[in-house]
């Protein structure tokens, strides 16, 4: 024969030396095949063991496979088996211990994997990466498994690690709905809610509807919760209607429940005809409508400025100067070059919050005490320069910081409509008593604007009217420039007035303030009655107040506003009282529940840019949502039950539960 058909002849048939590194191999001659003696004895014993293989001869893969079974389970616990047998032992209590102490070691391990998708949840950090082995999860693992032997070894698994990406998304949504389900639980107990809505665009240009609830607990604390974002093809009032009715099945909310809804101004929500609010009111004329207040102060705000001239045209100056230093290095280092003693920086110029704008004007009127500029900046500074500007600046500063402090404190999610009732009212007087400041704030400009050399005012020349237009009646002249700059002054200071007035004006305000008037002693309950319907009971509820009234006043205590009697039934100190008389508990609960502002929705944009980033703006919805329910209620992922998450998780499979 030629060499290759020996070597062909050599491979097809048993090799004896295979008996010296397999010392457990037995060749059948008869049948021609390879068995393990090992694997064969524990059957013939009948040991608690899978059946064996039917043998092996395909002999060009035969050191391969000799190798694989070795190292394989089955032959493995074949070994252990038959050496119990010889020690005494029984084999299926040894089985049983070897597999509980396997599935013990891969839970600590799944426990720390659900751990760590825990904290990269809870902190909006991307789990997966570029690639497997560079995503933020296996690189944590990594790091982890330095100290954790279990967890190490696990890692080091050829398969079935638990790690994949669809894994990951199901151990999300377990860990969201645990979450959810703890506030559904809130809502129900609650029995009253307030819805409050808004939408934004993610960085993927879909809308997103932010959509939050506002109960009041049983310990008369407010509380609004986020329940998620959900994407919409548009924002039509009924389409966002039909996704708002489907949030609420989902979560078997009834609309029958809720008592208040909040938006912001938009013609879409805001309509009384077809607008969203609309449409809630027409299945629940007890949800009343509120126009988000810090809404509507950052608007009247922004009427001044876009009504009144001079105003206008110094904000377009501010915005144009930002413009230029911000966008040009040379001109930004010399900007913080001379601020960094004052430890002021270059606000940004916000085009929608107008109430911030106070901060900005601050780092303004720092720019005035400056006075080298050069090429374009030249410009900026012959207007810098003149006294009109700098007494617009100061005005505008007096102004906007009275509406920024309102603006702030409107936006805590503790706060109720009363609460935010008198501080409209205070902010309306503080601004009327503002009329009464322009000689004292006359004398403060004019005196500073000899400390920074700002050109000298005038009074302009009176305009000559065309002849067609001329009337015969002589055009007014100012006498003195106090008297130029008092008109000027009192045009701002009317103009925001009149706007907090107009704006400040619903149908809310009235029905609040009746149900305040009736928990004081100064009203009755009948318009209150007619409109909550089977919600209280007019007879208990009138029962209820003067059982309340006649006890404030033997404790001597004095109500003048529906915080006043808040206080009384709040905490450990009201819960008698609440028992006592449910009737009126009910009342202010009710009146708590209605919302001040859209605030809670507009901070969980703030999440949503912090989650979905320009590297992650392939994430699906579904994911989203989950990570940001996980991201917005940290205080709650953090005490989820790892070991409740698991069992959850290991339930779905049998694989899972053959493993764990």
């Amino acid at each position: 024969k030629s060499t290759t058909e020996g070597a062909k002849a050599h491979h097809n048939k048993y090799q004896s030396s295979w008996k010296n590194k397999f010392n457990w191999i037995s060749y059948d001659t008869i049948k021609d095949k390879v068995f393990c003696d090992t694997c064969c004895s524990a059957n013939r014993m009948q040991l608690p063991l899978p059946a064996t293989s039917k043998g092996f001869s395909n002999w060009k893969k035969a050191i391969e496979w000799f190798g694989t079974h070795e190292k394989s389970n089955l032959h493995r616990a074949a070994v252990s088996s038959l050496g119990a047998v010889k020690a005494g032992v029984n084999v299926a209590a040894a089985c049983s211990e070897a597999k509980q102490k396997q599935m013990k070691e891969a839970r600590s391990a799944l426990i720390k994997i659900l751990s760590s998708v825990q904290y990269l949840s809870c902190q909006g950090l991307s789990v997966r990466g570029h690639t497997d082995e560079e995503s933020n999860l296996n690189q944590l693992l990594a790091l982890r498994a330095e100290d954790i032997p279990d967890l190490k070894s696990w890692l080091y698994r050829t398969k079935y690690r638990w790690i994949s990406h669809d894994i990951v998304n199901e151990m999300i949504e377990i860990m969201a709905h645990d979450i959810l389900c703890t506030l559904m639980k809130e809502i129900h107990e609650a029995g009253f809610f307030s819805i409050i809505m808004d939408e934004t665009t993610d960085i993927s240009v879909r809308e997103q509807v932010s959509i939050c609830f506002r109960i009041v607990n049983k310990d008369f604390d407010t509380e609004e919760i986020f329940f998620g974002f959900y994407n919409t093809s548009d924002t039509t009032s009924q389409t966002l209607y039909t996704l708002l009715k489907d949030v609420l099945l989902r979560f078997d909310f009834p609309l029958e429940k809720c008592r208040g809804q909040c938006y912001d101004g938009a013609t879409n929500v805001a309509g009384c005809r077809r607008g969203l609010q609309a449409l809630v009111q027409e299945d629940e004329p007890r949800a009343v409508y509120v126009h988000c207040l810090a809404h509507t102060v950052n608007l009247v705000v922004q009427d001044v400025a876009q009504n009144i001239v001079a105003c206008r045209n110094f904000l377009t100056l501010i915005h144009e100067l930002i413009s230029l230093v911000k966008n040009s290095p040379k001109c930004l280092a010399w900007f913080e070059e001379f601020q960094r003693a004052d430890k002021e920086t270059l606000q940004s110029f916000c085009p929608t919050r107008w109430t911030l704008r106070a901060a900005l004007l601050q780092s303004e009127l720092s720019v005035h005490d400056k006075s080298d500029a050069g090429g374009k900046a030249n410009g900026f500074l012959l207007h810098l320069q003149k006294f009109d500007t700098y007494f617009t600046l100061m005005l505008l500063l007096l102004v906007f910081s009275c509406a920024e402090k309102v603006n702030t404190a409107l936006q805590s999610h503790k706060l109720h409509f009363h609460q935010a009732e008198l501080m409209i009212k205070t902010l309306k007087e503080n601004i009327t008593q503002l009329r009464e400041g322009f000689t004292q704030f006359w004398s403060k400009t004019s005196e500073t604007r000899e400390g920074l050399d700002l050109e000298s005012p005038s009074i302009l020349r009176p305009r000559k009217v065309p002849r067609h237009f001329d009337d015969g009646a002589l055009p007014h002249t100012f006498q003195s420039l106090e008297e130029l700059y008092r008109q000027k002054y009192y045009e701002v200071i009317d103009c925001v007035t009149n706007f907090l007035c107009n704006r400040f004006t619903s149908s809310v305000f009235t029905h609040m303030t009746e149900i305040e008037k009736f928990v004081i002693g100064k009203g009755d309950c009948e318009n209150i009655s007619n409109f909550y319907k089977n919600d209280i009971d007019k007879g208990r509820l009138q029962l209820d107040r003067d059982m309340f009234l006649d006890i404030a006043k033997q404790c001597s205590i004095h109500l003048s506003t529906l915080q006043d009697v808040v206080d009384v039934f709040s905490g450990e100190k009201g819960k008698h009282l609440r028992q006592l008389l449910p009737g009126l508990t009910k009342l202010i609960k009710l009146a708590l529940t209605v919302p001040v502002t859209s605030c809670t929705s507009e901070r969980s944009f703030s999440s949503l840019r912090r989650i979905k980033i320009y590297l992650r703006s392939t994430m699906g919805q579904a994911r989203l949502n989950h990570v940001a329910i996980l991201h917005g209620h940290k205080h709650l992922t953090r005490k989820i039950n790892l070991n409740v998450v698991a069992n959850e998780f290991i339930r779905w499979s049998a694989s899972r539960r053959n493993t764990f």
